[in-house]
């Protein structure tokens, strides 16, 4: 799911929320409950406040073109060199050696063998 669809689905669930504020402030001010109506204004303001940053974000992306889906790619995302590796260096451990690289037909046989023991266990819990 790109990011512009998170957004949008982020977007209607404020909006279902702001909804049911509406109706909990209505019927507080039918029930006579001050309480009741002071609780769904704070709750409304609330999700308005969590909302502004969403649809600054949503016009952002629309502004850059992005956000349409005949834009080209290349608009939208950028090549960012070594990100692969800054990656895994931020989650080894400090300290930590890497492991040597394996020959393909290494990792291919590994790949089979550990299929044949998951066969062989899931044959034997039958």
């Amino acid at each position: 799911m790109s990011q512009t669809t998170h957004n949008r689905f982020q977007l209607y669930g404020w909006i279902l929320f702001i909804f049911s504020a509406m109706f909990y402030m209505a019927a507080s001010i039918r029930a006579d409950d001050p309480l009741g109506l002071a609780g769904g204004a704070l709750f409304l303001v609330a999700c308005l406040a969590f909302l502004v940053p969403l649809l600054v974000q949503l016009l952002q992306a629309s502004r850059s073109g992005c956000a349409s889906s005949s834009s080209p790619l290349r608009k939208c995302f950028q090549y960012l060199s070594g990100w692969f590796r800054a990656g895994n260096l931020r989650w080894r451990a400090p300290g930590a050696r890497t492991k040597p690289l394996m020959p393909a037909h290494l990792l291919e046989q590994n790949r089979r063998q550990s299929i044949r023991s998951e066969l062989r266990f899931f044959a034997s819990t039958r």
